[in-house]
C-alpha cells in the first residue's frame, strides 16, 4: 500500500515536471536567447556572467521532461507487482541515462547513420513479419487490438525515416549552412510538421491498441485469468 502511495506521489511530481517543460520555456527562453546572442552559449562561459539561480532554473527546465518521464515510469512501476531487482535495474538505468542525456557527443560520420538506419529497418521488417505470422493465431478481439498497435508502429517507422530526410539528404538540418545555401528552410519546416503528425498518430494508435488489449483482459472470464504475478 505504501509503495502505491509513493508511486502516486511520484506520478504527481512528474506531471509538475511536464508542466514546467511545456510552460517554463516562456520564462527561460528570453534569457537563453540573450546568452546565445552574447556568444555565451555553453554553461561554462555563462557561469562567469549569469547569476547561479538563473542557470539552475535553466537546467531544471531543460531536464524537466526527461525527469518527468523517469518519475512517471518509476511511479507506475511502484504501483505494479514488479520484482525489486527489475525495478531497481530500470530505475537506476533510467537515472543514469537522464544524467548523461545532454552530454556532448562527437559528430558521427555518415556511415554511423547508415548502419543505424539499416539496423532500424531490419528491426521494422522483423516486427511486421512476426506480427503477420502471429496475427492469424490470435482471437479476433486480440487481433483487432494488435492491428491498432501495428498502425502505431507504422507511423513510428514513417517518423524514423522522416528524421533521416530532415537531418540528412533532403533538407540538411545537420548542415545548416548547406540548408541556407540551397534555400531549404521552408522544406525543413514542412518535414518537421510531417514528423509531428507521424509521431502523434503513432502514439495515438499505440494507445488505442493498448486500451483495447486492456479492455479485452478485463472482459476475460475469471476462470481464464492468470492472476497477479511478480515479474
Amino acid at each position: 500500500m505504501m509503495k502505491k502511495r509513493i508511486g502516486t506521489i511520484l506520478i504527481l511530481v512528474a506531471v509538475l515536471f511536464f508542466l514546467n517543460a511545456i510552460f517554463g520555456r516562456y520564462i527561460v527562453l528570453p534569457g537563453f536567447l540573450q546568452m546565445l546572442e552574447s556568444g555565451r552559449g555553453d554553461l561554462a562561459s555563462a557561469a562567469q556572467n549569469v547569476e547561479g539561480w538563473k542557470i539552475a532554473r535553466y537546467l531544471l527546465w531543460s531536464y524537466s521532461f526527461k525527469l518527468g518521464l523517469l518519475l512517471l515510469t518509476v511511479g507506475a512501476f511502484l504501483r505494479t507487482p514488479m520484482r525489486p531487482a527489475r525495478f531497481w535495474l530500470f530505475a537506476v538505468a533510467g537515472l543514469i541515462y537522464v544524467g548523461f542525456a545532454y552530454m556532448p557527443l562527437p559528430i558521427p560520420i555518415s556511415t554511423v547513420f547508415g548502419v543505424a538506419g539499416g539496423v532500424m529497418t531490419l528491426l521494422m521488417i522483423l516486427i511486421v513479419l512476426a506480427w503477420a505470422r502471429e496475427r492469424g493465431q490470435m482471437p479476433e478481439t486480440l487481433a483487432n487490438a494488435s492491428d491498432f498497435r501495428m498502425a502505431g508502429y507504422f507511423f513510428f517507422a514513417m517518423a524514423t525515416y522522416t528524421i533521416c530526410s530532415l537531418m540528412g539528404v533532403r533538407t540538411f538540418a545537420l548542415q545548416p549552412e548547406k540548408m541556407i545555401r540551397y534555400g531549404l528552410q521552408a522544406d525543413a519546416a514542412s518535414f518537421a510538421f510531417h514528423l509531428l503528425i507521424e509521431l502523434v498518430l503513432g502514439w495515438l494508435f499505440t494507445f488505442i491498441g493498448s486500451r483495447k488489449e486492456k479492455i479485452l483482459e478485463m472482459a476475460r472470464p475469471p476462470q481464464f485469468a492468470e492472476g497477479t504475478r511478480h515479474v
